[in-house]
């Protein structure tokens, strides 16, 4: 019970002592006073009887209340201390909530920039891309430029070989034919008389004809080894060389080793080309005069 509720009891206590003191005297004045004054006084003892009564259930209610208060209290202070939990679990969540902001802000700026690097490494990757269609496109005029100089080349090298070989069998021509001067010469000087006139020493001196030329073909090529169609009754000799081309492109050179009536075989060398069957073969010595 509060202390305004004991009050109001005390006062109410007071007022009905002081109330009963005042009925008693007006009675006491009155007739009969006596018999109203052991009235008033029975009412007066009843009603402190009522009042301690009203004392006691007041004092057993503020003791309950009391009671209750320091639950209450108990409660309170337990809530409050959930309450201070939980105002520190939101600091917490609040100050996570923060730095994962703070982690996404970040982010988004690192996305942002990402955005960007890929949006330049796209426009350097087309740039490139396009540099390379320009450079494949360049390389593949270049490799076709390439392609017909190196035929080119080819042919010029292919002339240069058949022109060596010319001068090479002119060379040997001309070393032969002053190697029949000289025996001229010196079977003249034996004699001790000039040649006459219309001999062999001035046929030389104008020019001896050519030697006959060989021609034939590849009957068979195995490795190094080829076989040609021509031998000993044509004049093929052991030792010999013969020119082998296809067309104007020259493919190699054979020297003999073996001669037969109508066949010879022989090494192939300074080979530049594939050497097939049916290739064209011509002896050294009148190849460049024949050509």
């Amino acid at each position: 019970m509060s202390t305004t509720a004991k009050i109001f009891v005390v006062l109410l206590v007071l007022l009905s002592v002081a109330f009963a003191m005042v009925t008693v005297t007006f009675v006491s004045l009155s007739t009969d006073w006596k018999k109203q004054a052991m009235d008033w006084r029975a009412q007066a003892q009843a009603a402190l009887v009522q009042a301690g009564s009203v004392a006691a259930s007041s004092k057993a209610a503020e003791q309950q209340l009391q009671g209750q208060i320091t639950q209450l209290g108990a409660q309170i202070e337990q809530l409050q201390a959930k309450l201070g939990e939980t105002e520190r679990k939101l600091s917490d969540k609040t100050n996570e909530l923060i730095a994962e902001k703070g982690k996404r802000e970040s982010a988004e700026a690192s996305v942002g920039r990402i955005a960007q690097l890929q949006e330049l490494d796209k426009n350097r990757a087309e740039r490139l891309e396009k540099r390379n269609q320009e450079l494949l496109s360049q390389t593949i005029d270049l490799q076709k430029r390439n392609q017909d100089l190196n035929n080119r080349v080819k042919e010029l090298t292919q002339q240069v070989t058949i022109k060596e070989e010319q001068v090479r069998a002119l060379k040997e021509q001309r070393y032969a034919l002053e190697q029949q001067l000289a025996a001229i010469q010196k079977s003249s000087q034996v004699v001790g008389a000039p040649p006459a006139p219309g001999t062999v020493v001035e046929a030389a001196a104008l020019g001896a004809p050519p030697p006959v030329p060989i021609r034939g073909q590849i009957l068979e090529v195995k490795g190094n080894v080829a076989s040609i169609s021509v031998g000993s009754a044509d004049g093929v000799t052991e030792g010999m060389s013969f020119i082998v081309y296809r067309g104007k492109e020259y493919l190699g050179k054979l020297r003999i080793t073996t001669v037969e009536p109508n066949r010879s075989g022989g090494d192939l060398a300074l080979v530049r080309g594939e050497i097939r069957p049916q290739d064209r073969v011509a002896d050294e010595r009148s190849f460049g005069a024949e050509r």
